[in-house]
Formats: C-alpha cells, structure tokens, sequence
C-alpha cells in the first residue's frame, strides 16, 4: 500500500479519534434513514396500494439514481473537501422523507426516490474514503467494523418504527396516515446529521486529484464480483418485507421487529470480524458466512410459519453481511489513497445497476410466482460466491 503522508488523524487510536467520532455520528444518522427505506417504507407504500410491480419500480428509481451518480461524485469526492458531500448526501436523503410523507400520489411519491439515491451515491463512497484518511491502515478493519456496528445500531432502531403504525391504527388513524406520522420525524432528524460532518477538520495535506478510472487490478476484480452480487440480491432482497407481509399476512410490527433483531444481534458478530479476519485469513471470513447463508435463503418459501421465516431470515441476514466491512477494508487497503472514493464508487456502481434492473424484474416475479425471486437469488450467490474465491483465492491479506 502506498503511504499515507500526513493526513489529520491517520494512526491515532480510534478511541481517541475525534474526527472518526464525528463522522461515525453522521453515519449513524445516515442510517437511520437507510433503515427506514428498507423496512417500513415498501410496506408504506404497499398501504398506498402500490402492487410489487409498483414497488419495484421505486427500486429502480432509487437504484438507477444512485448507480448513475455515484461514481460521478466519487470522483468528486477524490478531488475536493469530502466533508461537504457527506453533509449533502444526508440532506438529500433527509428532503427524501419529507417528499414521502406529503403526499399520497404515487406519481409524485416516486420524486422521493431519486432523492434517496442521490443521497446514497454523494454519501457513501465519501464516507469510506474519509474514513480511511482519519485511521491508519492498521487500524482499516476495526473501523470499518466499528462502522457496521453502528449502521446495525441504527438500523434496529429504525425499524422497531414498524410498531408505531400499528400502534396508531389501533387508536383510529388510518394505515397510510399511520406510517406517514410515524416516519415524518426522521427528515429534520436527518438534517441534524450535517452538523457533525461539517465539524471534522478538513486536512490541510489534501492534493489536487485528476479525474482516473482506477485500473488496480484488485478494485476491478471486486467490480466483477458486485455485478454479480448486485443482481441477484435485487431480485428478492430489497422486497424481502413485502414478501414476508404478502407471504405471511404481517405487517410492519413483525417486520420491523426481525429487522431490529437482526440488527442488534449482528453486532456481536461486526466485533468479532476483526480477530476472525486475523486468524482465517481476509478471504475465508468473507466467504464462509456468505456460503452459510445461501441455503437459509433457499429455504425460506418452505418455512411453514412467520416465526419459522423469521428464524431463517435473521440468520440469513447475519451471516450474508456479517463480512461486509471486510471487503470494505480489504478494496481501501488495495486502493491508493488518492483513488479510494472513486474506487468505493466504481464497486458501488457495479452493484448497483444491476441490483436496480433486477429489483424491477423481481417485483413483476412477485406478482407472478411469490416464492420465485428467492430461488432465482439463492443460485446467483452461489455462481458470486465460486467466482468471488476463484479471483481472490492466491490473495491473503
């Protein structure tokens, strides 16, 4: 890896790292928000009378929004103060909310999602980079770690909103009015995010970056591998509240309480990566929780119950996810500095576009054959996972 000169806060201890606080903050809030999207809002949506085919169209939206701009603003993001476009990312997200809970017209209910997109492509790739201008290259796993638990922390917060609903609708609201009180508060509490991003001091050793697509061999052999990924995980996974709902007649309560179970309990496990890491060895920690999961996905459309499903969905969830900040580490540690937002932006965008056009295809498969999106995912991870070892397998870290 290529030195890291002089950066404010590189090799600092994380506890003590003020700047990695700050942003941890922002990245907390950011989360909330992302947590949102992904468990109540479809099931929002679904009390508006969005069909799977609507709801997968807002996917796409949101996905094809996010994979256009995010290498754009991760090259951006490699040429000018990140702190700025962290800030903006929260703020589109935030504006995202407040375009959801005003209206109960899907034409312009659908002007949301590209606001969440945007705000995950401006946001992500300069919060990874960020971070790894804040830490030392020592230190990359425990962050990105770090990082993932608090996401998790977040996340589980968020959707334990999926009670408020029902809460509300027992007391004589209706569904839609029910949901839309129960999440408007997160716009103003997501443009409290900004305030702590802004507050990181800006390094003083930045360099004037030219526009490069990167050609690291190792960022384009993970860009292969999130191809893959992307597209089989958005047949099935960004709807995979909707399935359980449609499947097993629940609704955001139940949901919203095995997404936070999941979440709490994950956290556990993003401590442990570390030392899994050290001792396995970065490429069995990644791949080994992800082949576990496989099955339990597959097994899924035969759980004979809700609790059932829900055993195998929180399992599932762990195990597929529990390696992310692995790879997070392990495409920065492999990325020159001045090239790393981009290269979080060029995977991201690999994922992406995929993921968005297959989350389409998977909510016309929904209409059609509920239980078929799952299947059609369990065998893509299994090609991602056998190609994923066969690139990386003469890398350790």
């Amino acid at each position: 890896m290529s030195e890291r000169g002089n950066t404010l806060g590189a090799g600092s201890s994380i506890r003590s790292n003020r700047d990695f606080k700050l942003l941890m903050t922002s990245a907390t809030i950011f989360a909330a928000i992302d947590g949102l999207v992904y468990t109540v809002l479809q099931l929002y949506l679904k009390s508006l009378g969005f069909t799977g085919a609507s709801i997968g169209r807002f996917i796409l939206i949101q996905g094809m929004s996010s994979a256009l701009m995010i290498l754009p603003f991760g090259i951006i993001s490699d040429m000018m103060d990140r702190r700025k476009l962290v800030a903006l990312g929260v703020a589109s997200s935030s504006t995202a909310v407040l375009v959801v809970v005003i209206t109960q017209e899907e034409p312009v209910v659908m002007v949301a999602a590209p606001l969440f997109g945007i705000g995950n492509a401006i946001f992500s790739p300069s919060l990874s980079a960020l971070v790894s201008e804040r830490v030392g290259d020592s230190e990359l796993e425990t962050a990105y770690a770090l990082h993932a638990v608090l996401v998790q922390a977040a996340y589980g917060s968020s959707a334990m909103i999926g009670w408020a609903p029902e809460i509300l609708a027992g007391v004589g609201y209706s569904l839609q009015d029910a949901y839309r009180l129960s999440i408007a508060w997160l716009a103003p509490f997501g443009l409290a995010a900004v305030l702590p991003a802004m507050l990181v001091r800006k390094s003083e050793s930045r360099s004037k970056r030219d526009f490069r697509i990167s050609r690291n061999p190792v960022v384009m052999r993970v860009t292969v591998t999130q191809l893959l990924i992307g597209f089989g995980a958005g047949l099935s996974v960004p709807m995979l509240s909707y399935y359980l709902s449609v499947k097993f007649g629940v609704e955001s309560g139940p949901i919203g309480s095995i997404n936070s179970i999941v979440s709490f309990i994950a956290i556990p496990f993003y401590f442990l990566v570390p030392s899994i890491s050290h001792r396995l060895g970065s490429l069995k920690a990644i791949v080994l929780p992800q082949v576990a999961s496989i099955p339990l996905m597959a097994l899924l459309p035969f759980a004979p119950g809700f609790e059932i499903a829900s055993i195998l969905f929180i399992s599932r969830q762990i195990l597929m996810n529990m390696s992310s900040p692995l790879l997070t580490a392990f495409l920065m540690r492999h990325a020159s500095p001045g090239e790393r937002a981009t290269a979080s932006a060029l995977t991201s965008i690999a994922w992406r576009i995929p993921n968005s056009a297959s989350a389409q295809i998977g909510g016309y498969l929904f209409d059609v054959d509920l239980d078929a999106p799952l299947f059609a995912t369990s065998a893509i991870y299994a090609v991602y996972i056998s190609v994923f070892y066969a690139l990386f397998r003469e890398m350790e870290r």
